[in-house]
């Protein structure tokens, strides 16, 4: 029997393999390979109750002010890496279970476990909600970003608004 992340590859428009092949782009930090799996329409929500972290709306606003913050901002270069424990997929709707793993900026090892909903249409996810231990998230993070004042004036902006100053 195949784990949940065999295969990574190839097209093909079944959620659970659009949403594998997600997470393995995700996990190279190649930010015009990850905006393709987005539309303009596309929306990225982290249930994160305690800050009302904003959603992402469209492709540019989840690369550019979001993902590619987050990543060059808080983690060493090629980090973080999602690996996929299982997923359940019903109709266009895929639920993943993944631990994310890398070295922070600030010399932490981040290990967090998620789930995120995904909504697939095609080849595109519509609509990913993400669950996670914010709280683990933000006090493990904490100086890995904007205080550090390495990062360029973008990523501390955005970081400031997701809540990392």
């Amino acid at each position: 029997m195949p784990d949940a992340v065999s295969d990574p590859k190839g097209p093909t428009s079944d959620p659970k393999d659009v949403v594998r092949r997600f997470f393995a782009t995700l996990g190279t930090g190649d930010f015009a390979a990850i905006g393709e799996f987005f539309t303009d329409d596309s929306v990225w929500m982290v249930n994160d109750v305690a800050r009302g972290l904003p959603s992402q709306h469209g492709r540019r606003a989840i690369i550019d002010d979001f993902l590619q913050p987050v990543r060059e901002g808080l983690f060493e270069p090629g980090d973080p890496k999602v690996e996929i424990r299982s997923m359940i997929g019903e109709g266009d709707r895929v639920a993943a279970e993944t631990t994310a793993r890398g070295m922070l900026r600030n010399g932490n090892h981040y290990e967090n476990h998620y789930v995120f909903i995904a909504q697939v249409d095609g080849d595109k996810v519509t609509f990913l909600r993400e669950y996670m231990d914010t709280a683990y998230a933000h006090d493990i993070s904490a100086g890995s970003g904007s205080a550090d004042g390495d990062a360029d004036d973008h990523v501390a902006e955005q970081l400031r608004r997701l809540g990392h100053d």
